[in-house]
This record gives C-alpha cells, structure tokens and sequence, in this order.
C-alpha cells in the first residue's frame, strides 16, 4: 500500500512498472487506470465520485512493462487540500484487471493557486 504526498497546482509523476510474478509483464494494448476519490469505497460502477481520474495508453516501454502516469496541475487546482483514497489497476488487452497498487494521497495546499 502506497503513499504520495502532492502539492496542490503542481506537476506530479508516478513512475509503473508493472509485474506479474515478480517478472515485467506488457503492457503493450494495456490501459492503466489511476482513480482518486474522497473514500475509499462507494458503488458508484463509473467512477463519476472520482476527483482524478487517468487513463494511459501510451507507455514508456509498452514490452517490458514499463509506463508513466501524471498528474497536471490543473487536476489538482480546484481541490481542498487533505487525505484521498487512490488504486492504480491495469486492464490488459484481453480483458484481465489487475490492481497493482492503492494508498492514500495527501494533497498539500500552498499560497499559489494561479496556474499560468
């Protein structure tokens, strides 16, 4: 289970490599799914409770499992400060759903709220 610490209206990145066994799988045809949300469970089968939500398909290294996911300032800049809920689970092309990491986030404010 992870943490990350993040301030508000910045850029954040989480580097994945992803693993089956203890050995990199691909993740080539693969979509990795980042979801943030005030709880840590609801029943809402969209997400649409979800404060950030990311969907990469475009990978570092798609064969050797290897991809980036980032947080844009401007997915942070309307939000209060304080502890969410986070899972990072990957969807292969075949359909299999893996959940490879959940934790809490912890969003820090700071003075600047201006974004350009």
């Amino acid at each position: 289970m992870g943490k990350f610490s993040i301030d508000r209206g910045t850029t954040f990145t989480i580097d994945i490599v992803y693993k089956k066994n203890g050995v990199a799988a691909s993740l080539v045809g693969a979509t990795i799914r980042f979801t943030v949300k005030s709880v840590e469970f609801d029943s809402s089968t969209t997400d649409a409770t979800a404060v950030i939500t990311k969907n990469v398909t475009s990978h570092v290294d798609a064969t050797n499992g290897l991809s980036l996911i980032t947080i844009n300032p401007a997915d942070t800049a309307t939000l209060e400060p304080g502890k969410y809920n986070y899972d990072i689970k990957v969807a292969e092309s075949g359909g299999a759903i893996y959940k490879i990491d959940e934790g809490t986030l912890k969003l820090d404010g700071s003075p600047t709220n201006r974004l350009t």
